[in-house]
Parts: structure tokens; C-alpha cells; sequence
């Protein structure tokens, strides 16, 4: 794998667990200003960053990390976004050809990210991501450098999280409101995404399971809704943009913005300059910086209607009950039946060659009076769309990617109605993970299933989606199936059937199972699927 690609699988990572807490992020935020955007800030500028790396076909790593400099600083999105810029930029300082992913260039490329950060704001304030980088730094810092990666990773993690957790204390506007600082949250989400992206490409998804799930276990940070309405931040309007010329007057341009408002955070080098102010006045900000070059990426945010707008979620949030419900996406009157059973708050209809809309995933989303949702998709082509309809909703949901029907019901088992959607995200994603699902059909066609020539009508079964079984009965066919699963050694065998009287019989195909994996409690259910006579779920 070339640095480029690697850089983006630690990257796609990252924004897979900041779109996952976005909304808890943006509930966090009170400092500076109670405008509830740091998550929404973080997650665009990282995915700024993504973006550039998809225009770039570099694999050096050096000019990689000049990329990911580069969109940082084009994307960074309010306070917290150009913070993580001067991180990011500090840490890509140190990918160089001779860069090594171990102990010592951890420790470097985090001490790198914090002098940048620092250096970045005129007047640090402790309590903040500053305060959280710093710690992390100092944490893989006291480590010795032949250190095994992973336990340096785990100690930067372990500090990390309690500087989140300290943050409360440090800070006045955090104690009142009684959460931890929301950029220092989401920092420390961003560092989570990429050790588990960085173990898993590196073939050790136990080991990323583990600290995941250590750090999960360690973590509830929320935020309550306020008893009063927040008080307004003293400037207004939130204003971003990019200032480019062949040799731009920083100084000047700091004494002429500064006295506009707070909060300004002027950062790059004299060809481009990413410039971040609160201020009551952006047109007279932008009219300063067009007097020395030319401006892009104009961003303007009007943080009182934000610090209204998140009141109104948290006070919304806090009228509905607690907990999580879950919504699935279900075929066959067995199935929906045995969903329901485990605790499901709505169905929506739908799965293979009937995949539902977003619209209608969003419909059942607003028949549930949780604040937090869990949908899962049960069918590998609804995970996308239910990706999407979780972006359109202003509700917490979190996308469990299961991609079969029995892999739904083994997520199902572990739900828990209390817990928030983060929380049951991850642990029903465990059990995805220990799950294997198999499905039986017929070839409706003559077609090719990888380099195997299947005729039309032959009974086919697959495990994983790979292709195991092709010709004789469905029974031939189940046995062929549940013997690849047995070598699993699974504890639970779940089959979901839909025969219509046809033989095998449910005692048949649990004498077969029975026979092929003796240790395992065997279910067999009349599910009720279109199109495959037999689904298997094995855990």
C-alpha cells in the first residue's frame, strides 16, 4: 500500500467515528461560543483533507503529507477546524522519506502537532484541544522510543482521555455547563478513528477492537439541556475564508482585523493565509483581507441563531424519552416478527431487489420518541442509503452496517433500550463482527459467480458472499453451507427459512445442523423471505 492510499485509510477513519459523535460533539460545545458546531467543523475539515487526497496521485509519502497540509488548511472550518489544521500540519512536518510508523516518530510527529497548535493561538487558554494534544504528546513523550507501537498508541489514547475529562475543571464555561470541552472530544474521537484504521490496515483488527472498545467503555460524555437560554456570544457572526497573494502582510492584516471582534486565529505563511474571527462586521473583515490579495472560501455563521438552534435540540432531546430505539429494514412476516420480538421500534419493508428510500428509512426514524436511533440496514444496498438518510436528520442516529437478516437479529441481542446510539452502535458492531451469514437460492439465471459458471435454476450457497455450494438440493446445499460455518466453531446457529411447505423440513435442517455443529444451540424460524428459501446466521 502506497503512503497515499495508507494516509486515506487513516483518514477515512477519522471521519468514520466523527460522523458518528458529530451530533454528541456539537452538543458539547459551549466554549468559546455556545454556537454547537465544533463536530459539524471537525468532520468537514477532515473530510477537506479527504478530498484533497482524491485529487492527488502521489505516493511519496513527503508530498502526500503536503497534501494533507494543504487540505487542512483550504477546509479547516471554524476554531476547532484551524486548530486541527496547525496539528495536522505539525504532525505532517514529520513524514518524511525516512519517517518511521513507531514509538519515536509517535512521539515526534504529536510534540510536532502541539508546538503548531500552540504557536498558532495568540493567547492559549488550558481546558481546551490545546490542553488534550499536549497531553497526548507528553504521554507517548515519557514512553522510551523502542516502546512497542501499540501500547504507545493505547498510553496516548488512556491520557488523552483523561485531559478530556479534566477539561471540565478547567475551565469556567465548561463547569457551569457541566461537559467536557468539545474539541478536545473531538480530537481525541479523530485519534480513536485512526488507531483502529491504522491497526486494521496493518492486520491487527483484534488488537484495534480491543482499544476501541476500552476507550468506549471509559466514555460518556453528554450534554444536559440548559435550564436557562444560553447567553449569547458577544460578537455574532463567525468568519472564515482564504487570503492569497505573492506576499501577504500578516501583521498588518492582524492589526487591521483584530480590533473587529475575538477569537482570531490567522494561520499559513505569506502566499495563503487561513483567517478565522468572530466578529459583528464580516463584510468590513473581508474588505481588510481583499485590500491584500484574494479571497475564497467564505464562510459566515450567524452564532446566535446556532447557540438559539442548539437550546432548542438539547431542550427537544430532553422532552423525548431516554434511551435508544431501533429501526430495520426487514422482509418476510417471520422476520419482522422475530425483530420486533428483540425489541424493534419500527420495520421498514424492504431488502434484495426491493431496497427502500431514504425518504422511507427517515419516515420510520420519526415514528420512534427516542432522542437516539439505530437503523440497520439488514441488506448490503441499504447501507449507503441509510448512511444518507442519517445525514438528512437532525436526530442521533447511528448506522449499524449489518448486511443480512440474521446478522441484524445477532446485533439485535445485544441491544440495549438504556444505552445511548453510540454506545449500542459499538457493541452491536462487535457482534457483526463475530457473525457469519449464509444464504441459500436459486440461480434465477446462467451467470458467473467469481470465476464459477452457475446454470439457471441450480441451487447455489454462499458464506460471506463467497460462493461454497452450487448444484443438488437446498438439504445438499444447507449441509454444504452449515460445514464451511462449523469451521467457525459458532455457539449459536440461527436459520431463517421460507420452503412454503417444500421439503427440507424445519426438523431436517436441524438434525443437519445439529449433526455438523454439535456444541451450537440451533433456531429454526419461519422468516418468510422473498428469493431465498434459506438465510444462516452463525455466531
Amino acid at each position: 500500500m502506497n503512503a497515499r492510499d495508507y494516509a486515506a485509510a487513516l483518514i477515512d477513519g477519522a471521519l468514520a467515528e466523527l460522523d458518528a459523535e458529530r451530533s454528541r460533539i456539537n452538543d458539547l460545545n459551549v466554549y468559546p461560543v455556545p454556537d454547537g458546531d465544533t463536530g459539524t467543523n471537525l468532520f468537514l475539515t477532515v473530510r477537506a483533507i479527504r478530498e484533497e487526497l482524491e485529487h492527488s496521485t502521489a505516493s511519496e509519502l513527503s508530498v502526500v503529507a503536503a497534501a494533507v497540509t494543504k487540505g487542512s488548511l483550504m477546509g479547516a472550518r471554524g476554531n476547532s477546524g484551524v486548530i486541527l489544521s496547525q496539528i495536522v500540519r505539525g504532525v505532517c512536518n514529520e513524514c518524511h522519506a525516512d519517517a518511521r510508523m513507531d514509538t519515536a516518530g509517535l512521539k515526534r510527529a504529536l510534540g510536532e502537532g502541539t508546538t503548531a497548535a500552540y504557536r498558532a493561538v495568540k493567547q492559549p487558554v488550558e481546558g481546551t484541544m490545546l490542553t488534550v494534544i499536549r497531553e497526548m504528546a507528553a504521554a507517548a513523550e515519557r514512553l522510551p522510543d523502542d516502546a512497542p507501537l501499540q501500547d504507545a498508541l493505547a498510553a496516548v489514547l488512556a491520557s488523552g482521555r483523561i485531559a478530556v475529562e479534566h477539561t471540565t475543571r478547567q475551565l469556567a464555561a465548561l463547569r457551569q455547563a457541566g461537559v467536557v470541552d468539545a474539541g478536545g472530544y473531538g480530537l481525541l474521537v479523530i485519534y480513536r478513528g485512526i488507531i483502529e484504521a491504522l491497526l486494521n490496515t496493518n492486520g491487527r483488527g483484534r488488537e484495534a477492537r480491543q482499544l476501541k472498545d476500552e476507550a468506549a467503555a471509559a466514555e460518556s460524555f453528554a450534554a444536559a439541556a440548559p435550564d436557562e437560554p444560553t447567553e449569547l456570544s458577544l460578537f455574532r457572526y463567525c468568519t472564515s475564508f482564504l487570503v492569497q497573494a505573492d506576499a501577504l502582510p500578516r501583521e498588518r492584516l492582524e492589526e487591521l482585523i483584530a480590533p473587529l471582534g475575538d477569537s482570531l486565529l490567522m494561520v499559513g505563511d505569506e502566499r495563503m493565509l487561513k483567517v478565522h474571527v468572530h466578529t459583528d462586521d464580516p463584510g468590513v473583515v473581508l474588505s481588510h483581507a481583499t485590500a491584500y490579495g484574494t479571497i475564497s472560501e467564505v464562510e459566515i455563521n450567524d452564532m446566535h441563531k446556532q447557540t438559539r438552534e442548539r437550546d432548542e435540540r438539547l431542550a427537544a432531546a430532553a422532552a423525548r424519552s431516554t434511551g435508544t430505539a431501533v429501526v430495520a429494514v426487514v422482509a418476510g412476516e417471520g422476520n419482522k416478527r422475530l425483530f420486533r420480538d428483540l425489541g424493534c421500534a419500527a420495520i421498514v419493508d424492504g431488502g434484495q431487489s426491493m431496497n427502500p428510500s431514504a425518504a422511507q428509512l427517515l419516515e420510520a426514524v420519526e415514528q420512534v420518541e427516542t432522542p437516539d436511533v439505530i437503523v440497520l440496514p439488514n441488506n448490503g444496498n441499504v447501507v449507503l442509503t441509510a448512511e444518507q438518510a442519517a445525514g438528512m436528520s437532525a436526530r442521533n442516529i447511528v448506522v449499524v452496517p449489518s448486511t443480512s437478516m440474521p446478522a441484524g437479529l445477532a446485533a439485535m441481542i445485544e441491544f440495549d433500550p438504556d444505552a445511548d446510539a453510540v454506545t449500542n452502535g459499538r457493541t452491536m458492531e462487535r457482534a457483526l463482527r463475530a457473525n457469519h451469514s449464509a444464504e441459500i437460492t436459486v440461480a434465477v439465471r446462467d451467470s458467473y459467480i467469481g470465476d464459477v459458471e452457475v446454470r439457471k435454476d441450480a441451487v447455489i450457497g454462499l458464506v460471506d458472499g463467497d460462493l461454497v455450494v452450487t448444484g443438488g438440493s437446498l438439504l445438499e446445499a444447507f449441509e454444504g453451507v452449515v460445514s464451511k460455518l462449523a469451521e467457525h466453531r459458532p455457539e449459536f446457529v440461527t436459520v431463517l427459512t421460507s420452503l412454503n411447505g417444500a421439503a427440507p423440513s424445519a426438523t431436517d435442517l436441524r438434525r443437519a445442523a445439529l449433526r455438523l455443529c454439535p456444541d451450537a444451540e440451533i433456531t429454526v424460524e419461519e422468516g418468510g423471505q422473498p428469493l431465498y428459501p434459506i438465510l444462516i446466521g452463525a455466531e
